[in-house]
């Protein structure tokens, strides 16, 4: 019977974009525009700072600016005139050196304003702070009046929650089988409940360039939809992995029994007689479970009055069937109880 290859992990949620919003300057907060814990808008303000420090300080820096352009002026006059008086021997060449290094000092004061222009600019621009892409804000504590100091108070913190991601740490064996229906497109991801059943569907498409060598797990990401915001950054949640199907001998679970730690099912043979055979057994799907090794297929597998079989009893077998996949809620690969297939 095909079964589905499928694997359980425990993943954890992560955000597609998480950013965490510091102080770029040091300030009293005026406004806090946006409700702690609500969605934002990707340029929504959410915080303004006293801007009028840095308008102060850009008065200033263009003060100095205007100076410093005045200083460059008059230096370049000089050493014009300088110039051609030097080339007819009415001014030394030392007079006429000093002037063009005092251009050039004047060159640089000036490009020293521009750039305190540019720093106020660019302070005014930290004073006011924006979210940085659609998302969740975080609470905060942060009050308006509160002081807040430059890259050391964290004011909020934005995560994008729609889609979102689950990383899992795979094994060796699981990644390769991974891999290899990844390119035949065949991998699904389905997020499960505590009870075990499908709740949402992902995609792998990311997969790490390495394995951690102390754990030999490979980190792998899937992609799924959280329009509903269900699962948030940082929850744990199981996972199955499917990468395709493979042929099993199943046998309903309720026929299995054990002897001395030895799981066994009882057959019934050509003249009739129950016989016991030691089984190995794989995993369970539904109420069947997978029987690698002791039986071959068309066995006839005794699934009642377990309780009353014994070694070459005879028995009226009474056919049950074959097993067939008979789909679980939410899973329409997992077979359903039977006789063996």
């Amino acid at each position: 019977v095909p079964v589905p290859i499928r694997f359980t992990y425990t993943g954890t949620i992560i955000a597609q974009q998480d950013a965490t919003l510091q102080a770029r300057v040091t300030g009293n907060v005026m406004e806090r525009p946006f409700e702690p814990g609500g969605h934002v808008k990707k340029g929504q303000v959410l915080f303004r700072i006293d801007p009028r420090p840095f308008e102060v300080a850009l008065q200033t820096a263009k003060s100095q600016q205007a100076q410093a352009q005045a200083q460059l002026t008059f230096a370049q006059a000089e050493v014009d005139r300088t110039e051609s008086l030097a080339d007819k021997g009415y001014a030394t060449e030392q007079r006429f050196q000093q002037l063009q290094s005092n251009r050039t000092s004047a060159v640089a004061q000036v490009q020293g304003a521009e750039a305190a222009i540019a720093r106020q600019n660019l302070n005014l621009d930290y004073a006011i702070v924006n979210a940085p892409f659609d998302g969740r804000a975080s609470l905060s504590t942060i009050n308006p009046g509160d002081l807040v100091i430059e890259n050391q108070t964290q004011l909020v913190s934005v995560v994008q929650l729609d889609p979102i991601d689950i990383q899992m740490a795979l094994s060796a064996e699981d990644s390769e089988a991974v891999r290899a229906a990844a390119k035949a497109g065949s991998v699904t991801v389905e997020v499960l409940d505590v009870a075990g059943k499908p709740v949402r569907e992902a995609k792998i498409y990311q997969l790490d360039n390495r394995f951690d060598p102390r754990t030999a797990r490979r980190l792998v990401r899937a992609l799924m939809p959280n329009g509903d915001e269900r699962f948030l950054p940082g929850q744990f949640v199981r996972a199955s992995i499917r990468t395709g199907t493979k042929d099993r001998l199943l046998v309903p679970t309720i026929a299995l029994d054990a002897q001395l730690a030895q799981q066994i099912v009882y057959v019934v043979d050509a003249a009739g007689k129950v016989q016991q055979k030691p089984v190995t057994t794989g995993d369970s799907y539904g109420a069947n479970t997978a029987i690698l090794d002791g039986l071959s297929d068309g066995d006839r597998v005794v699934v009642d009055h377990l309780q009353e079989m014994r070694q070459d009893l005879e028995v009226l077998a009474r056919p049950g069937g074959d097993v067939t996949p008979d789909p679980e809620p939410g899973d329409a690969n997992a077979p359903a109880a039977g006789e063996p297939g």
